[in-house]
């Protein structure tokens, strides 16, 4: 079948192109959102606000915003840009998945929401942009960084693993030890969990487990 297609395209390329919905969602259809606000973290959450994939990364300095997908695709032009001699991989750490809706100027109130014009994403202060991952100087990282952030509204700093956790614009703590739950909970089960690991350990539901 694939010898066929290729036979009669053979300028066509038949492999799948994986993590294209950054900046543009693949949606049929548009679903409309409200405006709404950028989250503060008021409980002391910091999902999102440390190096997770690559050795150096950019982060937001300043009070929580939203950024245009348009302003992000600049920026990371810049940083492909930048990285493209050292053969590095550039990672991002967003989706923008908010549509955001205009209305005309001098226009009359109601008639409902204005038409689609851009994706957007929130991004609340200390959450991680971009990660560079590959075998790449650190000035090298830096000045593509500093140059990425130039391109963005807000305030930015450059992070290493070594860097403590953004909780709030003046704010900075030490990386906590990371949790194993798993463990925590089977030490201390609750009631559910524990008729679940019974459950799991019954002869019959191993007879005819994975069947269905």
């Amino acid at each position: 079948m694939f010898n066929s297609l290729w036979s009669r395209a053979p300028g066509v390329s038949f492999v799948a192109k994986r993590f294209k919905h950054e900046y543009a969602p693949r949606f049929k259809e548009v679903e409309k959102a409200q405006k709404g606000r950028v989250s503060v973290r008021t409980g002391g959450s910091i999902r999102g606000n440390t190096l997770e994939f690559g050795k150096i990364g950019l982060r937001l300095k300043s009070e929580g915003l939203r950024l245009h997908a348009n302003q992000l695709i600049a920026a990371d032009k810049v940083l492909k840009r930048e990285l493209r001699p050292t053969k590095s991989t550039l990672i991002t750490r967003f989706v923008c998945d908010l549509a955001v809706c205009i209305k005309g100027n001098m226009t009359r109130m109601g008639k409902g929401k204005g038409a689609f014009d851009h994706w957007a994403t929130r991004m609340p202060t200390g959450k991680v942009l971009f990660e560079i991952k590959g075998s790449i100087h650190d000035k090298v990282a830096r000045e593509a960084l500093r140059k990425a952030a130039d391109r963005l509204p807000g305030q930015y700093e450059i992070i290493t693993p070594e860097s403590q956790v953004r909780v709030s614009v003046t704010d900075l703590i030490d990386k906590p030890e990371p949790v194993n739950y798993l463990e925590k909970l089977n030490k201390n089960p609750t009631r559910k969990w524990a008729n679940l690991q019974a459950f799991r350990t019954n002869p019959m539901y191993k007879k005819y487990s994975g069947r269905y």
